[in-house]
């Protein structure tokens, strides 16, 4: 069975910068434990609705992870990262 690819957009890798040092430790090991090399990536995930409704929202704790799943190729594309307080504005 194929495994899951994950990229990273600029956007993501910006707020990624943002965050406190402890926060992005615990967002890379999560990321790791349940994205990449995995067979079904969505399990963690939630689809969004209404205008979002193509994106997948990851939950780390506080943080969201708003990604595109593309399941016919295998990838996983993080667009952004933000406290749950922020991200959806």
């Amino acid at each position: 069975m194929a495994k899951y690819r994950v990229e990273f957009t600029e956007s993501f890798e910006t707020d990624f910068k943002k965050l406190d040092r402890a926060v992005q430790k615990q967002i890379l090991k999560w990321i790791e434990k349940h994205l990449i090399n995995v067979d079904f990536p969505s399990t963690p995930g939630k689809t969004l609705k209404g205008e979002l409704k193509d994106y997948v929202r990851f939950r780390v704790g506080d943080y969201r992870i708003i990604s595109i799943v593309e399941e016919d190729i295998f990838v996983i594309t993080n667009l952004h990262i933000g406290h749950r307080k922020d991200i959806y504005a």
